[in-house]
């Protein structure tokens, strides 16, 4: 049968297409530089050989790995050995790599590491120069392709963390030949959006997934860096995976290592904020409680101090105290005049032993002058004179007869 009627399944085809080109090309050297490395975790190595027109995906199994005098990067410019095959189960033409030598960086990384070291010369990534970050964003704009899984990652962990936060999604290629303009179109549009008092984004996200240094190639353009750096609403990059850094990753104001941790950065837990706002609840519970009890006795320390310096109070002490020296008086009064009494009795009895009265009690009289004398002496009486007996009871008026002695 003729070849070319000859109707192939795609695994005829595939094996036919290894066969040919292992047979052809069983030993070659290509050199290029190395892109999208990755090593999963049977050891081996996936890479693209690159050059300015053309890419080769490569293999280095874990064997010959073990022989490298050590671990290739991407951007390295090297040279490889080995065999031209056909990975069937994809159908993809592949290098596979039997050794490798080392040659430097490969233009585009230099290219890349120019640009990097003359923006940085001329302060675009100056950190003074970077703006700050609302710590509660209420509308963050992404600009990605929304179709992207870079963008399905962000809201994912936004709605989970912060879901009161706006999230829109500003439409823009993220690879290609026109990636790098619609990006830089898309940051100034929001910038004069927002203005014009059209949008109230608070942070604008450049948004994309991994993938290797030519794809995000878009990100590494001078222009957007200075586009970024114009806006004047923050602008956060997060852009591939961990370890890769673009130009656009140094000029914004904020780097994420990827769009899940841009979200985990931006927008607040509230699970967490409320747990800490509970805490600060019961610490503020606990202070106001300790404080209106330091208060409540501080209080009750015055009033007790007021109670006993008050005026009332003094009075109330100089009444008790009166009260007190009035008794006292009373008592000292009523002794004076008991130990009087007891004195006058005395007195009284000693008067009354010795008293005129108790002399005419027994019958005797006494003789007095008109003016109260008492006459002791029969002369000191005159004829004629009037003079008063006065008796136990009663007076008599008398004339004098005679005086004289007997």
């Amino acid at each position: 049968m003729n070849r070319s009627q000859h109707i192939f399944s795609v695994a005829e085809l595939a094996a036919t297409a290894r066969t040919v080109l292992e047979g052809c090309f069983a030993l070659v050297s290509v050199t290029g530089e190395i892109s999208g490395l990755r090593q999963p975790t049977s050891g081996h190595l996936y890479f693209t050989l690159k050059d300015e027109a053309a890419q080769l995906k490569a293999v280095l199994f874990r064997m010959q790995r073990r022989q490298l005098e050590r671990q290739p990067k991407d951007g390295d410019q090297v040279i490889c050995r080995g065999r031209l095959s056909v990975y069937e189960q994809r159908g993809d033409c592949q290098l596979v790599v039997d050794g490798l030598d080392f040659q430097g960086a490969g233009s585009l990384h230099l290219a890349f590491e120019r640009l990097k070291r003359r923006l940085a010369e001329e302060g675009l990534f100056d950190e003074a120069k970077k703006k700050l970050l609302p710590p509660f964003p209420s509308h963050i704009t992404l600009v990605t392709s929304p179709s992207g899984a870079a963008a399905h990652d962000f809201i994912r962990v936004a709605r989970d963390r912060c879901p009161q936060t706006r999230i829109s999604v500003y439409p823009a290629s993220v690879q290609g030949a026109n990636a790098a303009a619609e990006l830089r179109e898309a940051v100034a549009e929001i910038n004069r959006q927002a203005a014009l008092g059209r949008m109230d984004t608070d942070i604008i996200v450049l948004c994309r997934g991994g993938g290797s240094f030519e794809d995000l190639a878009a990100f590494n353009d001078e222009r957007l860096a200075r586009e970024i750096r114009r806006s004047a609403i923050p602008v956060v990059s997060a852009v591939g995976h961990e370890i890769d850094w673009t130009i656009a990753d140094f000029a914004a104001d904020l780097r994420a290592p990827t769009p899940s941790a841009a979200a985990e950065m931006l927008l607040p837990d509230n699970a967490a904020l409320a747990d800490q706002a509970a805490a600060l609840t019961r610490r503020l519970r606990q202070a106001m409680h300790t404080l209106l009890a330091d208060k409540q006795s501080r209080l009750e320390r015055l009033e007790h101090r007021l109670r006993q310096q008050s005026p009332a109070q003094a009075l109330a002490l100089q009444e008790q105290r009166l009260a007190e020296l009035e008794r006292r008086l009373a008592q000292a009064v009523d002794r004076l005049i008991s130990a009087k009494e007891q004195s006058l009795a005395r007195a009284a009895g000693l008067l009354d032993a010795v008293s005129p009265l108790a002399t005419l009690a027994r019958g005797y009289a006494v003789a007095m002058k008109k003016n109260g004398a008492v006459i002791t002496a029969a002369e000191q009486a005159e004829p004629g004179e009037e003079i008063e007996i006065l008796l136990r009871e009663g007076r008599l008026r008398c004339a004098v007869a005679a005086a004289g002695t007997v």
